[in-house]
Order: structure tokens, then sequence, then C-alpha cells
């Protein structure tokens, strides 16, 4: 059943749809894919609580999956043991035909316009409603496109006291998609009014210049209770891949593309099993052949790193490349250690894509594709994706002239996708006694084997023209004109008094050492390819190795300092701020690094649940410093001068927390103050301030851990405020019986309950 007032406003999307030459009913085809799975996906969430719940040692339940552990092959119908699987992949690798090799796309060939390797250069994300944002998205030289169903907009939130009328998020995107693919907005402006004036958008490239589009459906933890079935919410990766498929595929088709998608969260080969089914059971309706609709995935959960060749083995008919998701990837990785003690990560901020632990994931991720993707010894049925990159530009505009700092901005950006290309290349010598080879010993013969540049696209946030070329740079760059690319001379332009490398320029000093130290340079500043044997890889044992294990997955080394617990409390709390107002993908101003970053639901995780471990530990900080209250600065007010002292090994107890707590009030109060005297508009309703407060003590302060801990802000933030305490008993306090009993006995309303199930990805019986 789809809610009245859904159906009301987008008649279009649902109902009798005529699709490849047959006629098809939407609104049935999400009953009956929605039963179909739903069992599953019960299933998988329930095995997401086991082990979060577990008080095994995180050596032993993250493990490599077991060598017998088998998993149902969605092809035959038969089980494969996890040996048998990766068998099947070193085969691959080394050209050998036997029973278990497999490579990807091997049954429907990957579209030239969607290939991973074929079309260098950035993944723009973002969601498609207001109407303007599809466009900028068109309008963008990004080649990739990933209208954003997941992160960007919960089509169930609307917070408390929006302005009724507005249209519901995702649906409203659904219908811009539709109109924009039936070419309904092809030389027609868009007219919105923003602050007070009005604007006029208009999408400026023919549809053949295009960026491919990828849509990012939600989890499967994720359920819309817009559409019923049989009295539930329909999980949300159903319903926006069918919408998606049936509303497009012929628009698409016609404009020589197709439905692609972007999977988000998985975490097991079970779990890659429900989206193989669901895109299986389409294309079965639609009449196409298995593996036309292709995916990317996100390769965003520790978790699933464990899985990874198997989940790409279950996926074989369809995925095209895994993504380095680093910003969730961060967060999982905190959740991993959250029980142990002795696993407490270091501050968020210090570790980033060049910290080694983030360097073997990336390169594991290279690997695992290579290998995956190989056939007749060329990279060409598969190939690995780089992350996002979160840094923004500011506005010439900017109330405070902080558009001085954006040469830091449009130098991280350079510097985070050459890091990520020259990961990505991989020598495979002819001889094993080869010794390590340099790029220009490889491009000149003097190594004789084969190079595989590996890492061609990676995502951004923002579609500003000139942030987008820096980033498309060294990613497009010939690979015989890399090594000149870092031997550049140096150029530095100023921000705020500082020299920053321009974008056009060679590496500064610290960016080549900090490449060297990592090995992805040598002494004498050569690019260095990882060099992998044959003989290296040639049983599954070589493959996931006890080494592998320790180099992605344990804690990198680092400090637990105040001042960044003030920063995580700061970024999470502001976060929040704007969610409860129903800003989705916000621009925090990072007071520290001089720079605007696009925060999301995966950088609150990683706050979060960091801040959360900290807390559920009492962890020790490692350095002294000070605790920072607010100050007037030229960049606006921030947290930025010494108040009282913290010593080295002072426990982040309640009593500090509460220092941290009051700290960021009086933040939030100069804030406020100092827009109130430069006369500012008040974007943000100021009530919500006090709400996300009260969230933060409850969530942090509490022994019940939350995984994906915003929907604990949309729960909130959509009741009224007499609702919220109830709310919160509900998710962080009682059990599950006790709520229900509640419930019953009219105690305790209903929507607490709901909140509890949803928070918790509880699947049961009502």
């Amino acid at each position: 059943m789809i809610r009245p007032d859904i159906l009301k406003a987008f008649p279009d999307l649902f109902g009798h749809q005529r699709v490849n030459g047959r006629d098809l009913d939407v609104d049935d085809t999400i009953t009956r894919l929605s039963r179909e799975l739903e069992p599953a996906i019960a299933e998988a969430l329930s095995a997401r609580r086991a082990i979060l719940q577990s008080p095994a040692p995180v050596g032993e339940k993250y493990a490599w999956p077991r060598w017998d552990e088998s998993f149902e092959d969605p092809i035959s119908g038969k089980s494969w043991a996890f040996r048998q699987i990766v068998q099947g992949l070193v085969d691959n690798f080394q050209g050998r035909d036997s029973r278990w090799r497999w490579r990807l796309n091997d049954e429907v060939a990957i579209p030239e316009h969607v290939h991973p390797s074929r079309n260098p250069g950035l993944e723009l994300t973002g969601p498609w409603a207001p109407l303007d944002m599809a466009f900028n998205a068109l309008n963008s030289p990004a080649p990739m496109n990933m209208p954003d169903f997941e992160d960007a907009a919960p089509p169930h939130f609307r917070p408390d006291g929006a302005p009724a009328g507005e249209p519901v998020g995702i649906f409203a995107a659904l219908q811009n998609a539709k109109e924009i693919m039936a070419g309904t907005w092809t030389g027609k402006p868009y007219q919105v009014v923003k602050k007070g004036k009005t604007r006029s958008y208009q999408i400026d490239k023919p549809a053949a210049r295009w960026p491919t589009r990828l849509a990012r459906p939600p989890g499967i933890h994720l359920r819309y209770d817009h559409v019923t079935v049989d009295g539930r919410p329909a999980p949300g990766l159903v319903v926006v891949t069918v919408l998606w498929t049936l509303g497009n595929f012929d628009a698409l088709r016609a404009a020589g593309s197709g439905v692609y998608f972007y999977i988000p969260k998985l975490q097991t080969p079970g779990e890659a099993l429900i989206v193989e089914r669901l895109l299986s059971r389409l294309e079965e309706l639609i009449g196409v052949p298995a593996g036309t609709v292709k995916v990317k995935m996100l390769y965003e959960e520790g978790n699933g790193g464990r899985y990874l060749t198997a989940i790409a083995w279950t996926l074989r008919r369809r995925l095209l490349g895994t993504n380095v998701g680093r910003w969730d990837y961060l967060g999982s990785l905190i959740e991993m250690w959250k029980d142990d003690p002795a696993g407490v990560f270091p501050d968020p901020q210090s570790v980033g894509m060049a910290t080694p632990n983030m360097i073997a994931y990336q390169r594991y991720n290279a690997l695992l594709m290579l290998m995956a993707g190989m056939k007749g010894g060329e990279l060409t049925n598969a190939s690995p994706i780089g992350g996002m990159a979160a840094v923004m530009i500011y506005q010439k505009g900017d109330p405070y002239g902080r558009s001085r700092y954006n040469p830091l901005a449009l130098r991280a950006m350079v510097v985070d996708k050459l890091r990520e290309r020259l990961l990505g290349l991989v020598f495979v010598p002819d001889s094993a006694a080869a010794g390590p080879r340099t790029l220009g010993d490889i491009l000149s013969g003097g190594a004789k084997g084969k190079l595989y540049d590996c890492y061609r696209q990676s995502w951004v946030a923002s579609p500003e023209v000139e942030y987008v070329a820096a980033g498309n740079g060294p990613l497009r760059a010939r690979l015989e004109d890399l090594q000149a690319l870092i031997d550049r001379p140096l150029e530095t332009v100023a921000a705020n008094g500082k020299a920053v490398p321009t974008p056009a320029s060679g590496l500064s000093p610290a960016e080549r050492e900090l490449l060297q130290s990592r090995g992805v340079l040598d002494a004498m500043g050569r690019i260095t390819p990882v060099q992998v044997t044959r003989e290296s890889l040639d049983a599954p044992e070589k493959l996931l190795t006890p080494a592998l294990w320790e180099a992605i997955y344990r804690p990198p080394s680092g400090q637990v300092t105040i001042e960044h617990v003030q920063h995580s409390f700061y970024m999470a709390a502001n976060y929040g701020f704007q969610i409860l107002n129903g800003n989705f993908a916000a621009a925090i101003d990072d007071y520290e690094l001089k720079l605007r970053f696009m925060n999301d639901l995966a950088t609150y995780r990683i706050n979060v649940s960091w801040l959360w471990s900290l807390a559920h530990h009492q962890a020790p900080i490692t350095r002294d410093g000070h605790l920072l209250r607010q100050a007037l600065t030229e960049d606006g007010v921030v947290l930025g001068r010494k108040a009282e002292p913290v010593k080295a090994g002072s426990r982040f107890d309640r009593a500090l927390f509460e220092k941290v707590f009051a700290y960021h009030d009086e933040w939030t109060t100069a804030f406020f103050a100092e827009q109130d005297r430069s006369g500012a508009p008040g974007r943000f309703d100021r009530a919500k301030a006090p709400v996300i407060m009260e969230l933060l003590k409850r969530q942090l302060l509490s022994p019940r851990y939350v995984q994906h801990s915003a929907r604990v802000l949309f729960a909130v933030g959509q009741a009224k405020p007499g609702l919220h305490a109830q709310l919160l008993e509900a998710i962080f306090d009682l059990p599950r019986e006790e709520v229900v009993r509640r419930v019953e006995s009219g105690t305790m309303d209903r929507a607490a309950l709901e909140a509890h199930d949803d928070a918790l990805d509880w699947r049961g019986a009502a």
C-alpha cells in the first residue's frame, strides 16, 4: 500500500508501467519482492546484531572466514566453500582453467560508458531533489553521477515543525529523475526562489554527454514507512530499485545507457545474495539477461572486508568494482574494537587515507578487484574505485572571507586523488626473482612483466568546476606523465598568509616525504608500483594471511587528545543539529584545519562511535592538553581559547564529559550571539540545539551501542518534543520486552517501540 499523500503527489511513479514491451505493476512488484526478501533481510540483521553483541575477542569474531564456511551460489543454487571461492579467484589471477575459476562480468559485458577504467575521473554524489541539484549533477564534468537515495535524504524523515506541503525527499528525487530521463526538462529552465532571489537553472549538456548515472539505494537495514507491505514498512532497497528500474529502464536504454546501482553497507555474502536475488528478479520481470543491471559496491564495512572475495563472487554477474568508502569504513573499524579497552582508536582526525592501515585497505581493495577483473591477462572485467574527498571550497561571499583558504581544499583534492592513482599501480613481473622496479623502468621496457593501472575513478562531494578539475587531473593523466606530474616545480599560492602548493604544482617536501614513507615513491622520488609475483599468490593461504589481517584491522598508533575529543563532539553536534533541521548533506566548518567538510551520516557515525568508545571505557587522554572555550576570531566563533589543562592519564569519565558538554554549550551561545550581531540570516531553527545536546548525552553515556547512530536523530527529530524522553529511554535504556509491555499497558507511546526497533535493526513480530 502506498500512503495516500505520496500516491497523490507522485502518481507517475506507481501503478501500471510498460517496461521493455511488458506490462508491469509497480505496486505489485514491490509487494512480491518485499515478501520474497524480508525473511533474508531479517536474518541478516540478526546476524549483524549478534556479532556486535558478541563478547568474543576482535581477532576471533572478525577473523578471516573459516575455509570450510559455505555460501550459496545464486547462479547454480549450490553451495561453495570459502576455500573454493578464494581458489577460484586465485585461479583467475594465475590464468588457470579449473572448476572453481570465476571472474566478474563474464556473462554480460560491461557497457563502455559505465566501465570504471575506461571513464577516468570523478564520481559525483548527491541528492536529486530539489531539481537544481540534479541539473548541477548533469552539468558537472565528473564522468559518473550517483543520485543518492541513501545518505542524503531519508524519505520517512520530516523534522517536527517543517512547513506543510513540502515534497518528500526521495520520492521527489525519483520523480525528478523520471522526468529528466524522459526529456521533460531538456532545454527548459527551472526557476526557484533562494535567499529571497529568483534563480534559474537549466541542463546545459546534451543527453549524450551527461554523466553515467548509478543510483545509490539504501542499505538493507532501512525501511520506508510511506510504502507498506502486509502492514509493515517496505525495505527501502526494494522500493528504490523497483521505482528506478521500472520508471527509467526504457528511457535510459533509448539514450544508450542502462540501469546501474551503487550498493552500500554490505557486510556478508548473505547480504550480497539479497541484492543479487532482487536484481536478478527485476531482470527476469523486464525480460533482460541476468547481469544486464550492473552495480558498483561501497566497500565501507570492516566486517565486509573479511568476506570481500565471497561478496564479489556472489555479485559476479554484475559487479563493476568496489569503492573504498572511507568514512563509514573508519567508523566500522572503531565499531569493531568498541568493546576492547586496548583497541580504542586514536583521534579520528589523525586517521587519514595515508595512515598505514588505510593504505593497506586501499591496496587490498585494488588487489582483489584486479584478481577478479582480469581476463586474458588484461584488467577488462572490473576495476577498484577510490573514496570520497570531503573537503569543500568556500563561496566568494562567505561572511568571514574564508574563501582565502580555498587553495588548501584544492590542493587536498589533488593529493588525495594522486595518492589513490599511485596506490593502484600494480606490477606483476615475469620473474619472481625480479627486484622492485620504478614506473620508469617498467614503461621503458627495462622491467619485464605486466603493469596494471587500477584506480582511475574516485568520489567527490561538490560540483564546483575548479574543484572537480583538481580531482580529475591526477585520475585522467597518462601513465607516461605521472612521474613528470610529481616532478613539476613547486608552485605555491598564499592561503591566509601560508604558502600552499597550487593544483598544478609538483610535490612539496612534506607531500613527497609522506608518499615515500608509504612506499609509493622511492628514496629518489620515483614512482614505485606495488609488485605482486604470481608465486606470492598461487594459493588461498597466501592471499588472506594473518599479516594482511593485522595490516588492515589493527588500530593505528596515535594520541587521544582532549582537543580532538572536543573537536569530535563539535562535529557530531553540528551535524546532528543540521539533521534535526532537515539538512542531510551538511557543510561543517573545521576550525582546526581551516577547511569546510561535507558531512553525512558516515562522518556522524565516526565521531559518535569514537566518543562512545572513549566514554564506555573511560579511556585515558594520552597527551597533556587544554580544554578549549569559544573565541571570536577572523573565522568567526570557534573553539580556540585555552581553558583548564587536562593532563595525560586523565580519564574520559563523566566529569570530563560534562566539561566538554558545557564548553560546547558555551560555544553554541556565543555562535548564535555572533549571528545576531552580524545580522546573518538564521538558516536553522535554534530550538533544535538543546535537542541534539540531550540526545548526544544519552547516546554517548548509554551502555547500549547503536550501529547506525543517525537513525536516533531521525526518530527524535520527527517526533513532538513531548515524546523525546520516551524515545530516548526506549532506544538507550530499556529491553525490548519492557518497551512492549509499556506500550501495551498504555504508559508509553507506540512511537517509542517503533524507534527502538528502527534504531536497533530489530525485525520480527510486531
